[in-house]
This record gives structure tokens, sequence and C-alpha cells, in this order.
């Protein structure tokens, strides 16, 4: 039932291209193309023993997302646009899964992080989203002003004010950590990555309820890809753990996610002059909102006026 989607990395201009075109049936996207990080960040995976296994492979048409200094970073947004973003996506802060650094840890400097939200607007007024975990890493990512906040861990009353301030965006992905835990019991994630979401999970959904109950504005997402796709309505029942109401949840889903987006004039509630995206369950949402995780709960999904399921 997910007919919009803001790609966070990995998928490129192709997919966007196959989508539009009607080679392959799925959601209408905004794309990142590669993601920008630092020597030793979040986006690096480089190994003690010289390996280097990153997210992404590298293939012509997505660009290497490494870069440092003002310089650099300045050209690797000129590179993602001229690969096709729609959106620059960067790390400001370490993670779950990368092998050298931890998510508390900040990553750009002030002036590296005013320069890519400077080079993504003067091309369209295109927006910049952050992964960014560490409080400190969040609060640089705000005051220079980072359009969204992806996961949003440890998040501070400092950081929710900032937010607050500037009208920031939270994207939550609480489904994360948890399906970092659920793939390392199958054996497919390394210990760093395991040991990392064991020690965030708490303070994650602790975080997104502050964040809440201020009032800052959240939009539903999932990093799906870490999870298997076609499992992120997981994401509202965790939600709702945190502290959103379910109605709270999936307006979170719908009406604030084309906020976040800026397709707000066109989607995100159902009226007059908007496109015709409905979904239709076969269960109460406002009563048992988890029973969205379950497919077959999702009877129809209609996508620009045409029944796709």
């Amino acid at each position: 039932g997910i007919t919009s989607v803001r790609d966070a990395g990995g998928a490129d201009l192709g997919v966007k291209q196959a989508v539009e075109q009607g080679v392959i049936a799925g959601p209408r996207l905004q794309i990142s193309t590669a993601v920008l990080g630092i020597t030793g960040g979040h986006t690096d995976g480089w190994h003690p023993s010289g390996d280097t296994l990153g997210f992404f492979n590298d293939y012509p048409g997505m660009p290497d997302g490494i870069c440092d200094g003002v310089p650099e970073v300045r050209k690797k947004v000129r590179e993602v646009l001229r690969a096709g973003a729609d959106v620059v996506k960067i790390c400001a802060t370490g993670g779950v899964l990368s092998p050298t650094d931890h998510p508390e840890f900040t990553q750009f400097s002030p002036q590296e992080l005013e320069a890519i939200v400077q080079e993504a607007a003067y091309r369209r007024g295109i927006k910049v989203m952050a992964h960014a975990q560490g409080a400190e890493g969040i609060k640089q990512a705000v005051r220079a002003g980072i359009h969204s906040i992806e996961h949003g861990i440890f998040l501070d009353d400092e950081a929710i004010e900032l937010m607050l301030d500037k009208g920031t965006f939270l994207v939550p992905t609480l489904l994360a950590p948890i399906a970092v835990l659920e793939l390392g019991e199958a054996g497919g994630m390394p210990e760093y990555g395991l040991q990392k979401s064991r020690e965030v999970i708490d303070v994650h959904r602790q975080s997104i309820r502050r964040a809440h109950e201020a009032g800052v504005k959240i939009a539903m997402g999932t990093d799906a890809g870490v999870m298997p796709h076609g499992t992120n309505l997981r994401e509202l029942a965790l939600l709702v753990e945190a502290g959103l109401s379910p109605m709270e949840a999936i307006v979170a889903s719908t009406k604030t996610a084309a906020e976040c987006l800026g397709w707000q004039d066109r989607l995100g509630t159902i009226e007059a002059g908007k496109v015709a995206d409905i979904v239709i369950t076969g269960s109460d949402p406002l009563a048992d909102i988890s029973s969205l995780a379950d497919n077959d709960t999702i009877w129809m999904v209609m996508q620009d006026g045409k029944r796709v399921k």
C-alpha cells in the first residue's frame, strides 16, 4: 500500500525511469542516488583487512559518495545532481552498520554541511536529508538547514528545540535496528552491528516519544533494504509504541510524509484535485494498527486512479 517513496540511497535514475515509463511496477520515486559521507564515516566500507565492503557497489551512473572538505562536498553534490538525484542524502553521524564508527560520532563539519545545503539549493531548491543519530551531529545538521533527520536516535532537548524552530522533519525508522537483530539471528549481520543495535533500540524509542510530545513533525520511514521490502508497515505499530496514536501514525505515513517530500499539493490526503492514491484494508487500523503489517490485510491499492492490487 505504499505508492510513493523517497529512496535514501541506492536507487539510480534508471530505476526511476523504469517505473515512470511502465517497464516495471513500483511507487513514484524521489531518488538520492549515492549517499555522501566522510572518509572513515558511515558510508565508508573500509575494513582493517584492507577490503572495502560498501553498502552499494560502484558502477557507471552511481557516483562514489565519499568526500572531505568544502570543495569536495560541493563537487559531490553536483555529481549526484548530475546523476539525477531529486534529494541529496548525507550522513551527519556514524551508524549501526558501519565498521569503523559509532552512531554518536559527528561527521561533516558545520562548514561542509552549510556548503552541501547551499549547493543543493542552487539547483531548483533541492532539499538535503541527513542520516543523523548522535545529538551533536543532529544539531549541526539542523543548524545548517537540513530538511529532514533520518533516525534521530540520541535526540536531546536542544536538538528537539532546534528542530521545532527550523521546522525540520523527523523520520524515526524505529524498525531499522530491530531488523538488524532479526537478520543477525539468521547469521546475516556482523557482530558490531548487532552490538550497536542492542545499544540503541530503547533510547531510540524514548527519543522519538519526546520529539513527538514536543510537536516535532514526524514522517514515517523505515530504512527498507535493511529489512525486507514489503514489510514497511511494521513501522506503524512501533510509532504507536513510541507514543503516537494510531491515527497520528497513519497521518505520519500519508499527509506528513507528502509534506516532507514536497508533494503535499497532490498527495497525502484524499480530496478534490489530488491524485487518486487510495488503500482499502480488511481491518480497522484504528483498532489494531499492527494488522497493517500483514500484506494480506491490504485488500486494494489504487495508484493514480488505477487499481494495482
